[in-house]
């Protein structure tokens, strides 16, 4: 439905042919894609997705979505403030994540919020630049991992361990 919904869209055009030429298109898609679900991309990989807690999305996108707003506005701060008062820090910590799919979701929401940009993930280990102590420190005691981890099990509680600033 959702690619349905993209296709007429972005063609714009409501007519028979259009509409009959999305469905066969996303039933294409759709077909070729199938297989790859199947397909195991790492050692002891699973499809992830099966395991989502769709209910703790709904409530993970807005709270991503207003962590992203803020961290703009204390970016924003820091880049108009005449002294700049920038003190990087590197945090390298460990995690405890259900999945493979969990670790992706924390590094690219990690990297989506302004002001932090995950540099390297292996294993369980995360090394994450931030442009302030204070993005640094909200990383490691924020809620972004636990609420990641609860994406995918619901039981999930203090994920973050081992953790290292410089």
């Amino acid at each position: 439905l959702l690619l349905i919904g993209l296709w007429l869209h972005l063609s714009g055009q409501f007519d028979f042919f259009h509409i009959a030429l999305g469905l066969v298109l996303v039933a294409l898609v759709m077909f070729i894609n199938a297989p790859l679900k199947d397909i195991k991309f790492f050692k002891d990989d699973y499809f992830a997705w099966d395991c989502l807690q769709y209910g703790a999305l709904i409530c993970y996108v807005p709270w991503l979505v207003s962590e992203i707003v803020i961290a703009s506005f204390q970016v924003a701060y820091l880049v108009l403030h005449p002294q700049m008062p920038v003190t990087p820090h590197l945090v390298k910590f460990r995690v405890n994540m259900p999945n493979l799919a969990a670790k992706v979701i924390l590094g690219n929401s990690i990297t989506l919020t302004p002001g932090t940009v995950t540099i390297e993930l292996s294993g369980d280990q995360f090394l994450v630049h931030a442009l302030t102590q204070q993005a640094a420190e909200n990383l490691v005691n924020g809620k972004m991992p636990t609420k990641v981890a609860r994406l995918f099990d619901l039981s999930a509680s203090e994920v973050v361990r081992d953790v290292t600033m410089f």
